[in-house]
């Protein structure tokens, strides 16, 4: 008996599909894409289909068209499973470690980003508009919310942790859809030196053993909730952190963490769950640690009252400088929470002062090496204490040039909290060029 090459059985099997493909979509178009039509209304009103079951509904809608045959009614009805199987045309990209966002403007036009750059993703398309939509109407199924033109643009996150912003018509001319995936964070070792320096480093692992309190700043994609998850592997695996996200995209892993989404209003405008809201419930819940990714309001002053009276937290939020965060942002965001809007600002000042122990700022660089735009760390700061006067901040780690350096400043407060928890941090990681720091 002749054996067959290993692998030709393969090579024939993709073949003999990719024929039954172009038949199906060559000849029969205008009927797969009144099947697609057909699942998109199923999806629109709730119906819940699993693989079988899509397989069936699509087999018997086809029935009603007389001039198919069996073998192309179980053939359409099998492609369009396929379709719709895991994450169909972009699949591969998903499947691949190193792609990190894939964003989809039209049904013919993806791009993906990888290793800091945009890429176009050559070879992968979805076959029509009509594709296109129906996958991402499967997607916001999966993602248990709904999209329409009363509600034409959502944010969700899949069961795998990958977040997801799709939008329709009429918000803009056609479907749009931008996946952030959810991907495996190592610890702030694997960040050094492009990121943070040794020294820079150990001293952020130390403060997260000895849960100092901690902002972290900087603009949009750079890093900021990303480094909740870096600094998570720092957390005794005994803790009870507490996770709030507005939508949930940080990749926190922690045997006991708890994570709480925000939820938006429904079309009624009922059922909303706020961050404070979802705070006040989690300063309640025996948490070691409050963790919030992105602070945009009011919801801060109940972070910020937490970790003035004992609580370890983090959070992150928008800001341009150290300096920036606790003299402006934060009194804004302050100033929109009813319990603090009434306060003058030297009150602000001391809650602020007291609070925060750092200031981790990051942001963004060009790599003239790669061309791309690379996450860096500008400032590890430590926040003074107030008396009501404006709160001060001093640089311990700064970057210059292309890389981290200390200042020679010595956080005396920070190790002082730290001691507290038996965490001894060595003095030369703050001294410059082996001379002894300022006191």
């Amino acid at each position: 008996m002749e054996r067959s090459l290993p692998g030709t059985s393969d090579i024939l099997r993709q073949r003999r599909q990719k024929e039954t493909e172009d038949k199906i979509y060559g000849h029969m178009e205008e009927v797969v894409e009144g099947c697609r039509q057909h699942i998109l209304n199923l999806y629109k009103k709730g119906q819940e289909l699993d693989g079988n079951q899509l397989e069936d509904e699509i087999s018997n809608h086809l029935t009603q068209n007389r001039n198919l045959s069996y073998t192309d009614r179980v053939n359409i009805a099998r492609q369009i499973r396929n379709e719709l199987a895991g994450y169909g045309p972009l699949q591969e990209l998903m499947d691949n470690a190193t792609v990190t966002d894939i964003v989809v403007t039209d049904y013919d036009k993806i791009l993906y980003e990888q290793d800091g750059e945009l890429i176009p993703a050559t070879g992968i398309t979805f076959r029509s508009k009509a594709h296109l939509r129906l996958f991402v109407e499967r997607l916001c199924y999966l993602g248990r919310c709904k999209i329409d033109e009363s509600t034409p643009s959502v944010s969700l996150t899949l069961p795998e942790g990958h977040r997801v912003a799709v939008s329709i018509p009429p918000l803009g001319d056609g479907v749009y859809l931008a996946i952030r995936k959810f991907v495996y964070i190592g610890n702030i070792d694997s960040m050094v030196p492009a990121t943070f320096s040794a020294a820079g480093a150990l001293f952020l692992k130390l403060a997260a053993k000895g849960r100092l309190n901690v902002m972290i700043t900087g603009p949009m994609g750079a890093g900021k909730t990303t480094l909740i998850a870096v600094l998570g592997h720092e957390f005794d695996q005994l803790e009870l952190p507490v996770l709030v996200e507005e939508v949930r995209e940080c990749p926190l892993k922690h045997p006991y963490l708890r994570n709480y989404v925000a939820r938006q209003p429904n079309i009624e405008g009922k059922g909303e769950i706020g961050i404070g809201t979802i705070l006040k419930h989690a300063l309640q819940t025996r948490a070691t640690r409050i963790l919030i990714a992105e602070v945009r309001d009011g919801a801060i002053f109940y972070l910020l009252r937490a970790m003035a009276t004992g609580q370890s937290g983090m959070g992150t939020l928008h800001s341009e400088t150290p300096l920036d965060t606790v003299r402006v942002q934060i009194p804004m965001l302050m100033g929109q929470s009813p319990e603090a809007a009434g306060m003058d600002q030297a009150t602000r000042n001391l809650i602020i002062s007291s609070a925060i122990d750092l200031i981790v700022q990051m942001g963004k660089e060009y790599d003239p090496a790669t061309q791309t735009e690379k996450r860096v760390c500008t400032h590890i700061s430590e926040v003074q204490i107030s008396n009501g006067e404006p709160v001060e901040t001093k640089d311990i780690f700064v970057r210059r040039g292309d890389e981290m350096v200390p200042t020679g400043y010595i956080p005396r407060r920070a190790l002082e909290k730290m001691a507290r928890r038996k965490i001894s941090v060595p003095q030369q990681i703050f001294t410059i060029s082996g001379r002894k720091g300022d006191h």
